[in-house]
């Protein structure tokens, strides 16, 4: 008994788990049916998770599916997409070149970037194109998950990804774009990891939360054995067959955990399994102890091995040990023998692997090259709490050493393992290895997309040298320079947009560097790194870039063009400097017009489009958006003909024409995703969110929220509609939750007049109005003048912090604020506010003018925002605009205003009603309720006449016509026939003047 290996037997018994099996089945069946699905198995250390995998995978093999796997690593050190690049390399090993020609078609050049053996299989392929960091990153996710599902759809495939809890960002963010894609295909992803490991910080719970809205995850929890299920386990696996005594104490100490059971079981025979049960004390102090107690039976030699080993990684190949492990007892006969000593070396350290094998401890995986690892990730682990930190840093030292001798033909390839190991060494030997090759991990990573794991590197190399990694302080030599080209295109992909400027400031620094050093080519392409998503606010960084690149290159050339436009997208969205943007787009117009550059001129008239819209110029905007898409076939740009659909829809929202809106906010998500860039994703989102928004589809307006959430979940934009929706339809506590998120994005951005500034104070301001609370008043009135008290800020800016400042006065009955902003915002009358807002200009002035006591004034206002909504469909504006109207018409009460306020009334109630406006709807009804209990108070009228018909009464008496009475009642030209007949009968009388002449006897008129 204690000569076989029981517990290796048991990590090959599968018992128990016919519900969970029931679930991965299901999810294997209609993958195979063609709905692809992901699972993923998710529990403790040793529970069974990758074992429940394999058997899964057994299945699928059994039913003619192919299956992958990937392993994802601990360590750090891996190439970005890790675990992806593992199943895709076991892939093309055994594909033949046409049929990986036919299943990757133009995408294999992308793949090819982190798979290279691709271009073993398919020699030739080109280089893919420069693109825009997040186009790039979109264009390889295409073409990874166009070729899966085209693989599945030659034959069922199942990809099984071990140890998600350890994955890179990058690899998870794939996860989540595969994940959206893979609903009609024969392809079952099966995930498996830790939840242990997995806190709400953890990379992994973003990725659960973003699979958790597909309909097509399902979750499978692991949990331990039944005492039952681990009797037949030892059983199956070590051929002993418990007492009931035995199994209880085994399922007691280790929760029905397999691979525990496993370790406990390594600890006893036949004869003492009943007889001397101190093994049963095992597990209390520790699973570690029940492993530490196999590694004692090992020899020293094998110690030593495995303990080097754990330094390397959960992973490690014989070829690394050979260069590692110096041979700790060589022979002395043979140490002359210098052609057969090496052989004889490497045959020693077989017959040390050899015996960790034989326990279990390690395991060689199925590939070629004598590749190996520990069979959990606990035995690694307790070998590395037995290092001390003075030996374990050595022993980075004289790894990461031999692995660079062992890839000095290709130690970019390995840069990532070789950083991490001298990283770890760094106070042995210093700093030098561990910039160069984090340096060189960096660039790869920033070249197949991974900005997260190249955020990393540079920030640990510069770190290294002493760099701060934030301020102004330009680079002082030529490596510190490209450290910080690094860091900073990291950055652009890494930070939310509120966080742009920190990425400007770190190019700058190497800007500057490549500049004073005459370095063009270097220069231009910091300063030409696309960067998305600049804020309002003084003329930045970026700006003084842009002004100091163009004194680098000859005037009038195509790469001044290129940088002028820029720079007039720079002046007029950062610094509110329209007239030097225009002048700027001019010069670049006429460059690319001269030159026949179609994408410049396209680029440059999308951008001048966007600098008009936010200079509230409107119908220019139009027109140069408009041109932009006209040169959209010849120009191939998908960001600037996104942005101009996305203009063009903008203006016809504000300009009430639904139908032509709808286009644009359709035609923009082809480009817009072609780009991949979540600016311009989530752009094409906003004008969607916007359009539903005006017309009340909740529905619409939230999925494409969640949608841009996922993307930029701390943008003001999607904060400020999505606080709107909630409060709209009276979940109060939800829209204070995102006007939370709104300040934290506030506190947390550059101060300076910027969107996120406006939209807090609209938000604040809309929620007290909606609610009638004045809650964070204060709050949103400093966010409204921070923006108001700038030189730089934008005109539409500008309007929405004025039109939050507007509403707060009302609020507060202060006539004399009221005047003022009536004043300021009387000039854009007959408008809707852009920005992403849905308040109609004329609305806000009917209520400045109604707080300022000019009842008429406010009616016309409201009049033209009841009749501008009416003609375009914008409901819930149309019901707040009616509601407001009738308030008005109350407190005027001239003849015929309570019945045309009580018409408005009627017609907000159908709206909000209908669109479960619940604040709204709430209001009308007290309102109407209160109507009705004042006219219950008034004396009765003669000859039992009803209120609405002395009003029609009083107005025939005024001469009016039946079609004029209904004009002026709101009523329909039936109803006043009716209503005359009633009154005829009432009052004895047989035509309209005797009528008259009664209401004048009555005292009616």
């Amino acid at each position: 008994m204690a000569e076989s290996h029981p517990a290796r037997d048991i990590g090959r018994v599968f018992v128990g788990r016919q519900r969970e099996m029931a679930e991965l089945t299901a999810a294997l069946e209609s993958a195979l049916s063609g709905h692809g699905r992901i699972v993923m198995l998710v529990g403790e250390p040793g529970i069974g998770k990758t074992r429940a995998a394999q058997e899964l995978a057994s299945l699928a093999e059994q039913r003619g599916a192919q299956v992958l796997w990937g392993r994802c690593y601990e360590e750090g050190g891996a190439p970005p997409y890790w675990p992806w690049v593992q199943a895709m390399r076991a892939y093309v090993q055994q594909a033949s070149g046409d049929q990986l020609a036919a299943e990757m078609g133009p995408g294999a050049a992308d793949i090819a970037e982190i798979v290279p053996e691709i271009r073993d299989k398919l020699p030739g392929l080109e280089t893919p194109p420069a693109l825009e960091p997040e186009q790039s990153r979109f264009r390889l996710f295409d073409s990874i998950t166009s070729f899966l599902k085209n693989a599945a759809q030659r034959q069922p495939l199942m990809l099984v990804l071990d140890d998600l809890h350890w994955a890179d960002r990058s690899s998870l963010l794939f996860l989540e774009f595969l994940a959206r894609e893979i609903g009609e295909s024969r392809l079952l992803l099966a995930g498996a990891y830790r939840d242990i490991e997995v806190s709400r910080s953890h990379p992994l719970s973003q990725t659960l939360g973003a699979l958790v809205r597909e309909q097509l995850f399902h979750r499978v929890q692991l949990d331990g054995l039944s005492q039952q299920e681990v009797g037949e386990l030892v059983e199956g696996g070590a051929g002993i067959a418990l007492t009931v005594e035995a199994a209880d104490i085994i399922y007691k100490r280790t929760d029905g955990n397999p691979f525990f059971v496993g370790e406990v079981t390594r600890q006893v025979t036949l004869d003492n399994i009943t007889a001397d049960q101190a093994w049963a004390n095992v597990i209390p102090e520790g699973i570690r102890d029940a492993i530490g107690r196999r590694l004692n039976r090992l020899s020293e030699r094998c110690n030593e091995m495995l303990a080097t080993t754990s330094i390397i990684g959960r992973e490690f190949t014989l070829a690394q040990l050979t260069s590692v492990i110096q041979d700790p007892s060589p022979d002395p006969a043979l140490s002359e023998a210098e052609g057969s000593e090496q052989a004889a070396s490497v045959d020693r350290l077989l017959e040390v692997v050899e015996e960790a094998l034989g326990t279990g401890l390690i395991e060689e995986l199925p590939e070629p090259g004598g590749r190996y690892q520990f069979t959990h990730a606990l035995i690694q682990e307790t070998l590395l709490e037995e290092i001390s930190i003075t030996r374990r840093v050595r022993l980075h030292a004289r790894i990461g050493e031999a692995l660079e001798l062992l890839y000095a033909t290709d130690v970019e390839s390995h840069a990532a393992e070789l950083a991490r190991h001298f990283s770890q060494a760094e106070a042995v030997l210093g700093t030098e290895k561990l910039v160069r090759y984090s340096l060189l991990a960096g660039e790869q990573a920033l070249a197949a997309y991974a900005w997260e794991e190249g955020l990393g590197h540079f920030q640990r190399a510069l770190a290294a040298r002493g760099v701060a990694l934030s301020g102004l302080e330009p680079a002082t030599d030529s490596e510190t320079a490209e450290l910080l080209f690094g860091l900073g295109r990291a950055q652009v992909g890494v930070f939310p947009l509120y966080r742009v400027r920190e990425a400007i400031a770190t190019l700058s620094r190497a800007f500057n560097y490549y500049a004073d050093a005459q370095d063009v080519e270097r220069a231009l392409a910091v300063v030409g790194y696309p960067i998305n998503g600049i804020g309002v606010g003084r003329r930045t960084e970026r700006t003084k870039m842009l002004e100091r690149a163009m004194t680098l290159i000859a005037p009038d050339s195509k790469e001044e063009g290129r940088l002028l436009t820029e720079y007039g997208f720079a002046l007029g969205f950062q610094g509110g400097d329209y007239d030097g943007a225009q002048a700027a787009f001019n010069r670049a117009l006429a460059i690319a017009r001269r030159e026949g550059d179609a994408a410049l001129e396209m680029r440059t008239l999308s951008q001048t489009a966007q600098i008009n819209m936010n200079q509230g110029r409107t119908r220019e905007a139009q027109e140069n958006s408009l041109l932009a898409l006209e040169l959209a076939p010849r120009a191939n740009d998908p960001a600037a003909e996104a942005n101009a659909h996305r203009i063009a829809g903008n203006y016809l929202l504000m300009s009430g024409d639904l139908e032509p809106a709808r286009y644009h906010a359709s035609a923009v998500m082809a480009p817009a995703k072609r780009v991949g860039d979540r600016f311009s994703i989530l752009n094409a989102y906003m004008l969607n969110i916007r359009l539903a928004m005006l017309v009340g589809n909740w529905v619409v307006a939230r999925e494409f929220s969640d949608r841009g959430m996922a993307t930029s979940p701390l943008d003001a934009r999607l904060l400020y509609n999505q606080a709107m929706l909630e409060y709209q339809i009276g979940d109060f506590g939800q829209g204070e939750v995102y006007i939370e998120r709104l300040l934290e994005v506030m506190q947390i951005t550059t101060p300076g007049p910027n969107l996120d500034t406006v939209c807090l104070a609209l938000a604040v301001s809309q929620a007290a109005q909606i609610t009638g609370t004045g809650e964070r008043v204060d709050l949103a009135k400093m966010a409204a003048e921070a923006v108001l008290s700038s030189t730089s800020t934008t005109l539409v800016v500008t309007l929405v912090a004025r039109t939050a400042q507007a509403i707060l006065s009302v609020l507060e009955g202060d006539a004399a604020a009221a005047a003022e902003h009536y004043t300021a915002l009387e000039p854009v009358a007959g408008t809707m506010l852009s920005n992403n807002t849905d308040i109609r200009v004329d609305r806000v002035l009917g209520m400045l003018a109604q707080a300022m006591g000019n009842l008429d004034q406010a009616i016309e206002h409201f009049e033209d925002a009841a009749a501008f909504c009416r003609k375009a469909g914008y409901r819930p504006e149309l019901a707040w605009s009616c509601c407001d109207y009738s308030d008005t018409l109350l407190q005027r009460n001239a003849v015929g205003d309570r019945a045309k306020a009580m018409s408005l009334l009627d017609e907000s109630l159908t709206i909000s009603s209908e669109l479960g406006m619940r604040p709204l709807r709430e209001r009308v009804e007290a309102r109407l309720a209160g109507l009705e209990a004042r006219a219950t108070r008034t004396p009765e009228y003669p000859s039992g006449l009803s209120q609405r018909e002395v009003e029609v009464l009083r107005l025939i008496a005024a001469g009016k016509t039946d079609r004029e009475i209904a004009e002026e009642l709101f009523i329909s030209f039936r109803t006043v026939g009716n209503h005359v007949r009633n009154i005829l009968n009432k009052t004895d009388t047989v035509n309209r003047t005797e009528a008259a002449t009664f209401a004048a006897h009555q005292g009616l008129t």
